[in-house]
């Protein structure tokens, strides 16, 4: 192969390798991150959750909310891009993008392509609360206390 042709035929391939990367990079913007792990939590007692309030389990990146009837747990990962939200007084915000959700986990504005996923929660034979990342329910589902 002459030099000519080598370098013509490297330029072209390091060309398309980057036009792959820069599409992939633009392209991953519209798939967002997955919320972390997918196996089952044990999160404590129910006693530890006070009632009336969204508690942050750090290490799993959800929220838990108890209430009079029962327990249920919330994404805290952005559906945009994968951002940890802060929760605020109307629900929920991400500090990096914008997008704001309710305390349903309804979109209420911003580039998020859709609402919070909820996840189910049940009690272990110990007596603790585990939540499921890897099953989705409904932001009305709840685990019964009572």
């Amino acid at each position: 192969m002459k030099r000519r042709h080598f370098i013509k035929k490297s330029a072209s391939t390091f060309v398309v390798v980057a036009g792959a990367l820069v599409a992939v990079s633009y392209l991953r913007q519209f798939f967002p991150r997955l919320a972390g792990e997918k196996r089952r939590v044990a999160i404590g007692a129910p006693r530890q959750f006070p009632v009336d309030t969204y508690t942050y389990i750090d290490e799993h990146n959800f929220y838990v909310y108890r209430d009079h009837e029962g327990i249920k747990a919330v994404s805290a990962v952005c559906t945009h891009l994968g951002c940890i939200l802060e929760k605020s007084t109307d629900g929920f915000e991400c500090p990096c993008h914008g997008s704001c959700y309710n305390n349903n986990g309804e979109v209420l504005s911003g580039p998020a392509p859709r609402n919070l996923p909820w996840y189910q929660v049940s009690r272990a034979a110990d007596g603790k609360i585990v939540v499921d990342p890897g099953k989705i329910v409904g932001a009305e589902d709840k685990f019964l206390t009572s």
